[in-house]
């Protein structure tokens, strides 16, 4: 075969190193990303406790939850700030540095680059986690996924070494590595008793009488044992909110019916695996639609994922030109790797099948398929050497699968970044409304679009703007409810009066049902604080909002001192329909029926216009009051027009108009045609 150019050769040389292949193809798939995204699910609680109460703050809020594990987020924190392309960097380097300790797992297992550097593409790149970008978090989780690889490495290779120092080193350090996986968290803690099949994968031999094996598989292994028993015991009776966090249901359910118990628990073990092993792929084929999804968006996605394809196979194609096998492959070596790929799988749900934690393949659940991967990659690798195709064949198969897999996480980098930025416009809308906020207060919200955030996240979010940083005691001031979720769990009902009480881990809230807000944020119709009277009526919100209007309280709302959003959502974004609606909206809340004059004449001038027609309720109030009622039955035939549905939440703001301003006799011409063309009488 003819030479490659010596240049061309060399750089052949360095890529195909693995730490490097495998970190250009991370940079590939994560790395586009790092400027344009921000904090997304707790990343977002724990970025505000880290800011505003420190490491102690930390030890707090982890001391009934990973309390260990807790340590490492009170050191990076201190390091990394609360830059969140910082925290991104943070991320894709333990995801790299995890899948690099897989390809060393897969040296020893296979003893050849390529079906190594396979199962590490794989790790990289599975689609049934897709929360890379939830980078606090995450990182955290692929620093401890890293430990335990490279425990099981280190474990394997002093099984194989010749220098007994060398041996008892790689011992000590597999040791250490195992007991911060175990100690940290319980994610992947029943993945350690993987480690005696790895164990008898590489030292049996068929000459060896089998009892003899397992003796020294036995005596290898002991170490770790004690270990994996020690966290076991520290676990179950000495860290005692292991169990109620996590309670083990499954046992009640085997005491009361064990047989229906126990056929429950095969089909969701068979779902589970049938899920992240195989349905999984079907994730890769699911292409948007091009407009919806837009141009540039796929532009990113197919560039860079047909980059990594062809990157990958040109690696792959050179390493095993510098291989040139002659003999034929072992096939024995992939059915072993296979029945450990079983067992791995089987090892990483028990943890979720003792405690009834469903897993899946959407937001959130997908976290829970975390553990799954190890298996997953050893798994298809296996699979596929075994087909008996060419070498290049097999390679190819798997290489597609891993580009298609780039696809899909390149497409949730987009809906990630495409959440920051509404969550960004959701927090600088509501300063605009809201400048400063009486503490205690509850938010009211319908499960608002931002698909990466839960209630408790934005919860972060929120006191991170209003909260007073020199607070010296535990209380949390303000929190966020969805009361879909809330109702039953924070409070019982919806009653007037009714006292809240909820432990946030890192401090707890006190409040009152009554003392709240409803607020109400529908893209691209602006944010909006429900106004208690008018809105009950308004059928374009959301029943479980309206259930909430009653409770609300605009004293709660104070115009001073005016609180913004924390750096981290970026500069103040250029003033467009929305703010001027906010500010209008908080000058009719104050009675200033001048400012919102003032504001209108510049809103109504912008390109932009309203978007829902609640939106003009202010300005239509304010005209009424500056005895402007042209004005103000003109913008109110414009917001009834755009649906019938709006109609009686305008005869209400009518009603309130007629009770509050002064008598005259354009007025009451006013209110009659404006009654005549809502059909008040007729509205229910």
């Amino acid at each position: 075969m003819k030479q490659l150019p010596r240049p061309l050769a060399s750089l052949f040389n360095l890529v195909s190193q693995p730490a490097i292949t495998l970190l250009i193809a991370t940079l590939l798939v994560y790395g586009f990303f790092i400027p344009f995204l921000g904090f997304y699910w707790d990343d977002l609680m724990l970025q505000w406790i880290s800011q505003s109460m420190g490491t102690s703050g930390l030890a707090n809020y982890f001391s009934t939850n990973r309390p260990v594990w807790g340590l490492f987020y009170q050191l990076s924190t201190s390091l990394l700030g609360d830059d969140p392309w910082q925290w991104q960097v943070f991320a894709i380097f333990w995801r790299w540095l995890a899948a690099y300790g897989l390809y060393y797992l897969g040296m020893q297992i296979w003893k050849e680059k390529t079906p190594a550097l396979l199962a590490a593409l794989i790790f990289l790149t599975y689609p049934g986690f897709a929360q890379q970008y939830i980078a606090t978090v995450f990182g955290h989780f692929f620093l401890v996924l890293s430990a335990f690889f490279f425990s099981l490495t280190f474990s394997l290779i002093a099984i194989s070494t010749l220098d007994r120092k060398r041996d008892w080193l790689l011992h000590v350090a597999a040791l250490l590595l195992s007991a911060l996986n175990l100690f940290s968290m319980e994610y992947f803690f029943m993945l350690e008793l993987l480690r005696p099949v790895l164990l008898w994968v590489l030292l049996r031999e068929d000459t060896v009488p089998v009892r003899q094996q397992l003796m020294t598989v036995i005596k290898r292994w002991l170490p770790y044992l004690l270990v994996f028993l020690a966290a076991g015991f520290w676990r179950a009776f000495l860290f005692d909110y292991q169990t109620n966090n996590y309670e083990v249901g499954l046992l009640q359910m085997l005491r009361a019916n064990p047989l229906q118990t126990i056929l429950s628990l095969l089909g969701t073990v068979l779902w589970d695996l049938w899920q992240t092993v195989l349905k999984v792929w079907g994730l890769v084929v699911q292409f948007p639609g091009f407009k919806e999804f837009g141009p540039r968006a796929w532009m990113i996605m197919v560039v860079f994922s047909l980059a990594l394809l062809v990157f990958a196979g040109l690696v792959l194609f050179w390493l095993g030109r510098q291989s040139s096998p002659t003999t034929k492959p072992e096939r024995s070596k992939y059915w072993m790797s296979l029945w450990a790929a079983l067992i791995a799988l089987l090892l990483a749900g028990v943890p979720f099948w003792l405690t009834q934690i469903p897993i899946g393949l959407t937001f959130p659940n997908d976290r829970f398929t975390l553990p799954f991967i190890l298996g997953v990659s050893l798994f298809w690798v296996s699979i596929v050497m075994l087909i008996p195709l060419r070498r290049w064949v097999q390679v190819f198969i798997l290489v597609l699968a891993v580009a298609f897999s780039a696809a899909y996480q390149l497409r949730m980098g987009i809906q990630f970044q495409r959440d920051w930025e509404q969550q960004t416009r959701f927090f600088w809308q509501m300063t605009w409304r809201i400048p400063a906020l009486e503490e205690d207060t509850i938010i009211f919200a319908h499960e608002l679009p931002l698909r990466f955030f839960s209630d408790n996240s934005l919860t972060g979010g929120l006191n991170w703007i209003y909260s007073n940083p020199d607070r010296q005691d535990n209380t949390i001031p303000y929190v966020l409810y969805y009361p879909t979720v809330r109702v039953g769990l924070a409070f019982k009902t919806l009653t007037p009066d009714e006292s809240v009480e909820q432990n946030l881990l890192v401090g707890t809230f006190y409040g009152n049902i009554s003392q709240s807000i409803a607020i109400f944020y529908q893209p691209p119709a602006c944010l909006r604080v429900l106004d208690p009277e008018l809105e009950p009526d308004n059928w374009m919100v959301p029943l479980q909002v309206r259930e909430t209007i009653h409770l609300t309280d605009w004293e709660m709302i104070l115009p001073e001192p005016q609180h913004l959003p924390p750096s981290i959502y970026g500069s103040e974004p250029t003033h467009g329909w929305c703010y001027y609606f906010q500010k209008a909206d908080l000058a009719r809340q104050l009675g200033d029926w001048d400012e919102v004059q003032r504001l209108g004449e510049i809103a109504f001038q912008l390109d932009d216009q309203p978007n829902d027609p609640a939106e003009r309720f202010p300005f239509i109030e304010a005209y009424a009051h500056l005895s402007l009622w042209q004005e103000a039955v003109e913008m109110s035939d414009q917001s009834s027009g755009v649906s019938s549905v709006i109609r009686p939440a305008i005869c209400r703001l009518w009603d309130r108009i007629e009770r509050e301003t002064q008598d005259s006799e354009e007025k009451s011409s006013a209110i009659q045609r404006a009654i005549e063309t809502l059909q008040c009488e007729a509205q229910p």
